[in-house]
């Protein structure tokens, strides 16, 4: 199929987006035409203007993200309107740029026009050809919601299509249907959303395929700008929370795509595709520089071409001028970035046409209103790098076989920052600027720094990447019950290479005596009760398949190989000093030290010394010489403390969280979510995840690593996120 171009598909259909009402949040399409005979050409044509109003909200959709979350700080430019936002201050809807509702409504109630005339009955040569766009639009407008509710917390549900002011929806939606995280799925289930899943997967429609598209400057595929059933429905599952079935539910979604996408298209987390320390000998002494290395090409677009297969799922892109649509240059300018449209254009007898445009960027620390925070950046740093080196080999070659020494540079930290931060030379010295909207391809220093010229823009912006799913999919995991194994998707990766096997073998005072084997190298911390535990659930803890082997831990891919012999990034070492660190966090410390936090863990999965070589002679229950047969082992032991043990790995995988998707438009909302999480755990003090979520964002602006000297944040934005409303926008007022 030819490339089509943002300007064709995108653009050209702005007309069916752009009528509006008199209703501030009811920006509504005129589809009266579509009432009668809507046929499949017109569904392609109106599922394309539905993505163009998907493009406009996601810039700011990103930037909120971004400018609420711990991650970042303004400067002395800051504007009001930035400020505002950064500090969570009152701001009424709409009255600041950066807020506006109508954006997310404009989606939703296309896609309720659509829904409300598509005709999922309709049948060309014996296909229902209708219900894979059904589908797409369902999935669209979920995902839609889910912005919105967290945004703004509780907003109005509507699922039927808005064509006119006055409707009084926007206080008093039908039926007294309001959206929150709580609410959101049973609704979206009750409007067809389990349709549109089984049509995309049980029944094999799949996804919209229109060939390639091009937006001046850059190709993608237009598969790229669809949403993944299996990951929208995991995520509101993962946003609900309401039960340990909702994680588990999440869990298996987030795997079944992980799988597929593995084993089908060969896409998932490498060690490949990491950021990492240089070793480095000056003056007979070693030294270590972090380089961003292949890792944060992997979510932008400087190949020229997005690939089907690469780490982004889902993106939407910006166009390169105004002649090809919509161009998002704002997160670029408010990181400080100047950025410049222009476009190429031929004539023929007929017309004066656009045919190729360029963004171009160049750094300007005069209009650099936010820049990384130090709480980021103390993160980062607290961060050991670890070089796993074989002793018997090349003392500079870095391996994750075969280890029998690990070399820590304890003072580079986490590499994964290199590829968000960007120092720059400008008249005013060496001046870090967030670079994930203009990507400087040199793997630059603070000492160096680089020339305000030598970026280049980034006109995708990712929604869904494939480390982010492994993320979620830890982050459910922990919740569903198997804190251990969650920790394994951070430290070595769940593969058949690392996850030890049950042996049954062994009998002990006539019963069966169940046993891990081990792997090298592997994940040796599970145990065997959190492994027998989790064998009821083995359609989404199953990495016995090969095409699972090239997954590697998220935290290797900023902070060095994971080994056995590895005595720092253990499971008891930081689960138990961050069990103790909320303690404190929550002045609830107790008697307990952090060493006997740790100890208890490390004892949890140790085996006896008399047991350790556990025996396979069938031990006689009757004293007689013909053995009996053996009882089953005693059922597995499930921690006293395992609510403990998932609220800290919760907080490890916030910061993994930070470090992996630090300025992709994803932090405020993965802090929201956890927070609400915890609010909801009766062991924890109340409102513990609202302090939580308020504690973080008080301390970004303190270079203090985590936790440490905990009493000390910015006392004000602490009392203001203390009161979970302050933490979401305003819904306009009527």
């Amino acid at each position: 199929m030819k490339k089509k171009s943002i300007i064709g598909l995108f653009a050209g259909l702005l007309s069916l987006g752009m009528a509006t009402t008199s209703c501030e949040d009811m920006l509504t399409p005129d589809v009266d035409r579509y009432a009668e005979g809507f046929t499949g050409r017109d569904t392609v044509s109106f599922y394309f203007g539905i993505l163009s109003n998907v493009q406009d909200m996601v810039e700011n959709n990103t930037l909120l993200g971004d400018m609420r979350s711990d991650l970042v700080q303004a400067t002395e430019y800051v504007s009001d309107t930035v400020a505002s936002v950064v500090n969570f201050e009152p701001v009424q809807d709409a009255e600041n740029g950066l807020l506006s509702r109508a954006g997310y409504y404009k989606v939703i109630n296309q896609c309720n026009y659509y829904l409300a005339a598509v005709d999922t009955m309709a049948q060309k040569n014996s296909i229902y050809y209708m219900r894979t766009e059904f589908a797409q639009v369902q999935f669209v407008r979920a995902w839609a919601y889910m912005q919105l509710v967290q945004n703004y917390g509780s907003v109005p549900y509507i699922n039927k299509p808005v064509s006119s002011a006055g409707t009084g929806w926007e206080t008093n939606p039908e039926g007294g249907k309001w959206a929150t995280s709580e609410t959101l799925l049973g609704y979206l289930l009750e409007d067809g959303l389990d349709r549109a899943y089984n049509y995309q997967y049980a029944q094999g429609y799949g996804v919209p395929n229109y060939g390639t598209l091009n937006n001046g400057a850059i190709t993608m595929p237009a598969q790229m700008m669809v949403f993944p059933g299996r990951l929208v429905m995991a995520d509101l599952y993962l946003l609900r929370g309401a039960s340990q079935a909702d994680y588990a539910n999440a869990a298996f979604l987030y795997y079944q795509y992980l799988e597929e996408e593995s084993r089908v298209n060969s896409r998932r987390m490498t060690a490949a595709v990491r950021a990492s320390a240089q070793r480095r000998q000056i003056n007979n002494e070693e030294s270590f520089h972090a380089q961003k290395g292949a890792w944060a090409e992997s979510f932008s677009d400087q190949s020229s071409n997005i690939t089907a297969n690469g780490q982004v799922i889902t993106a939407m892109l910006s166009s390169a001028s105004s002649n090809f649509g919509s161009v998002l240059m704002r997160p670029a300018q408010i990181y400080g970035f100047d950025a410049k449209s222009t476009s190429n254009t031929s004539t023929s007898e007929d017309a004066t046409v656009s045919t190729t445009g360029k963004v171009s960027v160049t750094a300007n620390y005069r209009n650099r209103q936010l820049t990384l925070s130090p709480g980021y950046e103390s993160l980062a740093k607290a961060q050991v790098y670890r070089f796993c080196v074989n002793t018997e080999k090349n003392e500079n070659h870095e391996t994750n076989e075969d280890v029998n020494v690990v070399k820590y540079a304890e003072d580079c930290g986490d590499c994964r920052i290199e590829g968000v931060r960007s120092y720059v030379q400008t008249t005013d010295g060496i001046i870090p600027f967030i670079a994930t909207r203009a990507f400087n391809g040199n793997n630059t220093s603070e000492i160096i720094g680089a020339g305000t010229g030598s970026f280049k823009f980034n006109y995708s912006f990712p929604l869904y990447r494939i480390n982010q799913i492994y993320l979620r999919f830890a982050e459910a995991l922990n919740r569903a019950g198997y804190p251990r194994h969650a920790f394994g998707v951070l430290r070595d990766g769940l593969t058949s290479k690392t996850m030890p096997t049950v042996a049954n073998d062994s009998v002990r005072d006539g019963r069966v005596f169940p046993y891990l084997v081990n792997q090298p190298n592997g994940c040796d911390y599970l145990g065997i009760d959190e492994v027998r535990r989790a064998a009821d659930n083995l359609p989404w803890l199953d990495f016995t398949e090969s095409h699972w082997d090239a997954v590697c831990g998220v935290h290797e891919l900023g902070s060095g190989y994971s080994s056995e012999v590895d005595t720092v990034y253990t499971y008891a070492k930081i689960i138990g000093q961050r069990m103790y660190d909320e303690r404190v966090r929550m002045n609830i410390v107790g008697e307990a030290t952090a060493q006997d936090l740790i100890a208890a863990l490390k004892k949890e999965i140790a085996v006896p010394e008399d047991e350790e070589k556990p025996s396979t002679d069938v031990e006689a229950l009757d004293e007689g010489t013909t053995p009996a047969e053996p009882e089953p082992a005693l059922p597995p032991v499930t921690p006293e403390n395992l609510q403990e043990q998932i609220n800290a790995v919760e907080t490890i995988i916030a910061d993994e969280m930070a470090l992996e998707m630090a300025f992709q438009g994803t932090r405020y909302f993965d802090l929201d979510r956890i927070a609400n999480h915890k609010d909801n755990d009766s062991y924890l003090p109340a409102n513990s995840g609202t302090t939580w979520f308020a504690w973080l964002i008080a301390r970004r602006g303190l270079g203090l690593k985590p936790y440490e000297n905990p009493d000390q944040m910015d006392n004000g934005l602490y009392q203001r996120l203390s009161v979970k409303q302050n933490r979401y926008l305003r819904n306009p007022a009527y």
